[in-house]
């Protein structure tokens, strides 16, 4: 019996040996998410919410973030917003109050990040977002991060673009959505059109759950337009007005300066009427101008997912990483230190290429605009081909003339 006694002794003291001990001040970093998990805009969620978890899996699996000498193991909290107001205030008030974050990395169209804004702007929370909006980014919210492009950075050399193809085009007809991120991005398009010498001839809004655009539709292509501009309209509508305006009959190039994910919206239309569609916002990521990065990167999710990326999840990739680098450099989760810290560390090598935030003097607060590489595309029998690439001149000061790896 001693002997018996003494051996399981044995054997309990080397299992104890082979547990290892808790990590010395091991604690939890808790980030946010509002994003639209379902509906015609759930592409710019799920997405965001997919790279925050793989990027949740990556640092756990090496410990958690080392900031200040304690070890931060990361976990996320994302809610279906579902591109409601209410809802939205609804769940970052959950959030900010029940789950304490400091930080929420995730958003998406413009009207649900003003109303997320009244809750993180007075307490104090980090935001980053992919919404659009001029002034989602003014001096009042200096912890807001955009975390890609809007209008205002990428209509211009977008519209001097199409029109170098198209330059007999005089004219075009803008359809976005009845809300923030639609009058934003219908009016940059508008303004940078005009730039050069296309006309805007019908400038129409609807609401986020109409279906049937026919009847509008109708009203603008009897403008005989050159182009029609989709402006800010999400992928599953967008597919829906590129089905429409060709069962009545067009064919012209169309322009959207969200198209952020056109095989989604041709899964809708079909790739006859995504035929000539022209995006600032997506492309061949395996094409000629990508980084072997980006590749590997689209794969991997690819993979795991089994559908396509988003162009403007990979925007907020590329902040999230920024965001828990800064945090390590600078040595806390103080939301303001941080927010400094990611400016200080800036250009980052990102999927992307080169990426900073800018556009201060614009936005009439802090650098809080993101900004890359921007590559322009066109639909061609369904399959998307890269035509070139810009960069904005903040970022050519920055970097100069920086070029695509061959």
């Amino acid at each position: 019996m001693k002997t018996l006694t003494a051996l399981a002794a044995g054997i309990l003291v080397a299992l104890v040996m082979l547990v290892p001990p808790p990590a010395i001040g091991q604690e939890t970093l808790t980030i946010g998410q509002a994003l639209p998990l379902s509906g015609p805009a759930a592409s710019w969620g799920v997405g965001q919410m997919r790279f925050l978890e793989m990027i949740e899996e990556e640092i756990n699996a090496k410990g958690g973030l080392n900031v200040g000498g304690k070890r931060y193991l990361m976990k996320h909290i994302s809610y279906d917003h579902k591109v409601d107001m209410d809802t939205v205030i609804k769940v970052t008030n959950k959030l900010v109050f029940e789950h304490k974050v400091k930080f929420i990395f995730g958003c998406a169209v413009g009207a649900t990040c003003r109303a997320a804004q009244t809750v993180t702007g007075p307490n104090g929370v980090m935001f980053s977002f992919v919404c659009w909006g001029k002034e989602l980014l003014s001096k009042d919210v200096p912890l807001n991060f955009r975390a890609e492009h809007s209008p205002w950075e990428v209509s211009d050399p977008y519209f001097r673009a199409v029109k170098k193809i198209y330059p007999n085009a005089k004219t075009f007809v803008t359809i976005s959505p009845n809300d923030t991120s639609g009058w934003d991005g219908a009016k940059g398009d508008i303004a940078a059109a005009k730039k050069v010498g296309i006309t805007c001839v019908a400038e129409e809004y609807y609401e986020r759950a109409q279906e049937d655009f026919h009847g509008v539709l109708g009203r603008i292509l009897a403008k005989k337009p050159d182009i029609i501009d989709l402006a800010t309209s999400p992928m599953g509508t967008g597919g829906l007005i590129l089905k429409q305006a060709y069962e009545l009959g067009y064919r012209g190039p169309k322009v959207w300066i969200a198209g952020t994910l056109p095989p989604a919206a041709i899964k809708v239309c079909g790739p006859e009427a995504a035929e000539d569609l022209y995006n600032a916002l997506y492309w061949d990521y395996y094409g000629k101008y990508t980084t072997p990065e980006l590749r590997a990167l689209v794969k991997k999710y690819e993979e795991r997912y089994k559908e396509p990326v988003d162009y403007v999840t990979l925007g907020q990739y590329s902040f999230m990483r920024a965001a828990f680098s800064a945090m390590e450099r600078a040595g806390t989760l103080d939301p303001v230190k941080v927010a400094d810290a990611i400016v200080a560390g800036q250009p980052y090598n990102s999927p992307l290429g080169p990426y900073m935030f800018g556009m201060a003097k614009f936005y009439g607060g802090k650098p809080r605009q993101a900004l890359h590489p921007m590559v322009l595309s066109v639909i061609k029998g369904g399959k998307t081909i890269n035509l070139g690439y810009d960069l904005h001149e903040e970022l050519r000061a920055k970097v100069g003339d920086w070029k695509f790896p061959e």
